[in-house]
């Protein structure tokens, strides 16, 4: 790299699918237990980042908007406590562009906040390895650890907990955001439900779509489902296309079907994509690995 030009990067946040996702416990401090099981699905924010060699201080700009100003945006709040715990005098110009929709359930902020922990720790040369990377990204969010870690897995505790899937299953799913996002807080508030504690633990996929389709459940559905209704009506949508099995993802109000093959996915992708204007209909096959670690 030319010592007399900035760092430059550009990189891709994926989003994450929730395969399976219980709520087992509370803790003292109100953050809920979980066990979940979290694969890659290929819909992608852009990260972009120039590095100020000879200046600091953070620039971001995000298009879309999600947020009311840069700084509550969790790229921004990450940097942050990156500089905060390292006390590096660096700085970087930041540009997110976002696809992943927000309040989906899909991880997108998460997904942004981990891969500016990756990329700026190596752009800025500070070696913080992942567990140092881990600390920084749990207080920021729940799903950030499992996009750090950059492997498909079981994921325990708040978060931060992380057993890789040892068997990789293949499935083509057809995604679909019905234009509502939905708070997290506000669906665990929702929710009702007992601790499933004395359950038989998660168990961990098979190489056979038959095998993922066994697994699927959502403790949050119904909950998610009573603040936004739509959520039933796309769960409908996607059987009635030849899903082999449905569930939504993580706190909502993204909905996914598992379809036998990649044929048959797209095609019930394009006509959902006709029938309903107002969702946002997307097909593609999971994956196991981050591709900031390919």
């Amino acid at each position: 790299m030319n010592a007399d030009r900035p760092a430059h990067g550009i990189f891709l946040a994926p989003a994450k699918v929730n395969l399976a996702l219980r709520v087992v416990g509370k803790r003292a401090d109100g953050y809920h237990l979980l066990q979940s099981i979290l694969v890659f699905f290929p819909l992608y924010d852009q990260l972009e980042i120039e590095v100020l060699r000879d200046e600091d201080g953070l620039e971001l700009v995000c298009e879309p908007v999600v947020t009311a100003s840069p700084e509550e945006n969790l790229v921004m709040r990450a940097a942050r406590a990156l500089l905060n715990a390292t006390g590096v005098q660096r700085g970087a110009r930041l540009r997110l562009l976002k696809r992943i929709p927000d309040g989906a359930g899909l991880g997108g902020g998460s997904s942004d906040a981990a891969l500016v922990l990756l990329a700026l720790n190596r752009l800025w040369g500070l070696h913080l390895d992942l567990q140092q990377l881990m600390a920084l990204g749990v207080g920021l969010g729940a799903d950030i650890p499992f996009f750090l870690g950059g492997r498909s897995a079981l994921v325990q505790g708040i978060g931060e907990q992380l057993t890789p899937i040892p068997v990789h299953p293949s499935a083509d799913l057809v995604l679909v955001h019905p234009g509502v996002a939905l708070s997290t807080r506000r669906v665990f508030h929702a929710w009702a439900g007992k601790f499933l504690d004395r359950r038989e633990p998660l168990a961990m996929p098979g190489p056979a779509v038959t095998d993922l389709v066994t697994l699927l459940e959502n403790d949050l559905e119904s909950p998610a489902m009573a603040l936004a209704p739509v959520i039933g009506e796309v769960l409908y949508a996607l059987k009635k296309a030849g899903a082999l099995g449905v569930r939504m993802s993580g706190s909502g109000s993204s909905v996914f079907g598992v379809f036998p093959d990649t044929a048959t996915a797209a095609s019930a992708a394009q006509r959902l994509s006709v029938e309903q204007k107002g969702w946002r209909v997307f097909s593609g096959r999971i994956f196991h690995t981050h591709p900031f670690f390919d």
